[in-house]
């Protein structure tokens, strides 16, 4: 057995020499140095690119030492960033990290007194870019409960109906007041009570707009799905 591992001694040893040479040549060696750093990030390169170079990557840094996790990490700090995607090209000697952002559907006045956005998944954030003529969130208590009643009905209810959305209303008790244009509907008033039971809510909405005795109607009450209210 000894000398059996006597005999195994020299491929160990050539094994350690190649994984050293390999590890000094993809961490440490210019070879595979960067030589070229492109940033996409929707018009907003001047925020990001401060954020991430030179502290986490730069010309001349080994791409082997590049971490992807570092630099999502340092990106975090801007709320309206979505995803980002790095992009290392070995033989190209380059980096490309592109930057997609949230779209924002709604905005709203937060307790600081500073305006932020919803998107269609109900995430809350800060836009350096926002578009302007959106609706405009009211809380009549401005808290995280509220807040998140808003986030988990913006999540929930299908694109279709809140594409026209020209406001949306939250009482005191998150009773939530939806006002939107839909097909034939120039101006419609929904109340969905609080957000529950959302997709049977949205059934019965899609019904009764369908009901030719409907078609007049403005105001339509879902807070009790099961006998909803129409005028």
């Amino acid at each position: 057995m000894r000398k059996k591992g006597l005999r195994n001694a020299p491929g160990i040893v050539l094994l350690i020499l190649l994984v050293g040479v390999l590890t000094y040549f993809l961490g440490w060696s210019k070879v595979l140095a960067i030589k070229s750093i492109e940033i996409s990030a929707v018009g907003n390169e001047a925020l990001v690119t401060p954020l991430i170079l030179p502290k986490d990557v730069h010309i001349g840094m080994p791409m082997a030492r590049v971490s992807s996790a570092r630099i999502k990490h340092d990106l975090t700090s801007l709320s309206w960033i979505e995803k980002v995607t790095i992009n290392k090209r070995w033989l190209a000697h380059d980096l490309r990290i592109s930057i997609s952002e949230h779209h924002a559907i709604a905005q709203y006045l937060s307790s600081q007194g500073q305006t932020e956005y919803f998107d269609r998944k109900g995430y809350s954030f800060i836009s350096p870019n926002p578009p302007s003529g959106l609706p405009i969130v009211t809380f009549t208590q401005q808290d995280q409960q509220s807040r998140n009643s808003v986030a988990q009905f913006l999540a929930i209810v299908p694109s279709d109906i809140t594409v026209g959305m020209t406001g949306l209303y939250v009482d005191s008790l998150d009773q939530i007041l939806l006002t939107t244009m839909l097909p034939g509907y120039p101006q419609l008033i929904i109340s969905w009570g609080t957000a529950t039971e959302i997709p049977l809510k949205v059934r019965v909405l899609r019904k009764l707009l369908t009901l030719p005795e409907n078609k007049k109607i403005t105001n339509i009450d879902l807070t009790n799905p099961l006998t909803p209210i129409v005028k």
